[in-house]
């Protein structure tokens, strides 16, 4: 019988649109709660009467316990599901159930262990966090990400500030698939299996880019991966 998860009442401190159907949303962040970067969880809208199936949505944490702040990325699609059209309702200061955390999307334990970072997308929440627990550790190891998104990126500016504390990372921003296909040649070539690559996007783009890195002679245990099922 699966163990059930810890859960949590608390409430939302804002939800804002960033641009176009990209939304940042703060949650505060339940006292006893604890998680590890990568990890993401499930929101749950105890005021809001959704009509869904799915009463919970899966979302990655892009914040670190210690921010003492709950912080989520989302988009909403351009058919907004019943969820996220309640979710949008969501006034501060409103009741929000947190359950989690769950995920081994998770750095590894060897600390001078090379890592790719590739994000397609709202993909790019649990990397966030990821990236800013490196830099709070002023990681000297070597990473590499990239980030592909068609229209807007999030957190660009904090990535910026990230970078500062990291002296051997490189932040690569591309926008298509042969900008993808072209920059992962390259680390693969460079890096070969001597890299952890962590994938984060939807089903579709995980998928994809898992192939090609298998198909650059990437082997499978050298390959995590985040799905996004939908907005």
């Amino acid at each position: 019988m699966a163990e059930e998860l810890p859960s949590y009442k608390t409430e939302l401190i804002s939800i804002e649109n960033l641009e176009k159907d990209y939304y940042e949303i703060k949650i505060k962040k339940p006292s006893d709660m604890n998680w590890v970067a990568g990890q993401y969880m499930r929101l749950g809208l105890p005021t809001k009467e959704v009509t869904e199936k799915k009463k919970l949505r899966a979302l990655s944490f892009a914040s670190l316990p210690e921010d003492d702040v709950i912080l989520l990325g989302t988009r909403t699609g351009k058919e907004i599901s019943n969820f996220k059209q309640n979710l949008l309702t969501v006034q501060p200061g409103e009741e929000v159930e947190v359950k989690g955390p769950l995920g081994q999307f998770t750095l590894p334990e060897d600390e001078n262990q090379t890592l790719v970072f590739f994000a397609g997308g709202v993909g790019v929440t649990p990397i966030r966090a990821l990236l800013e627990k490196l830099a709070k550790d002023k990681s000297e190891r070597t990473i590499k990400f990239v980030y592909s998104s068609l229209d807007y990126y999030f957190y660009k500016e904090d990535f910026a500030e990230f970078k500062k504390s990291l002296p051997n990372a490189e932040f690569i921003f591309v926008r298509d698939e042969n900008d993808v296909d072209r920059e992962l040649t390259k680390l693969t070539n460079e890096l070969a299996n001597d890299a952890l690559y962590y994938v984060s996007s939807s089903e579709k783009i995980v998928e994809a880019v898992s192939q090609s890195l298998q198909d650059k002679g990437i082997d499978t245990e050298n390959i995590k991966h985040d799905i996004l099922y939908g907005y």
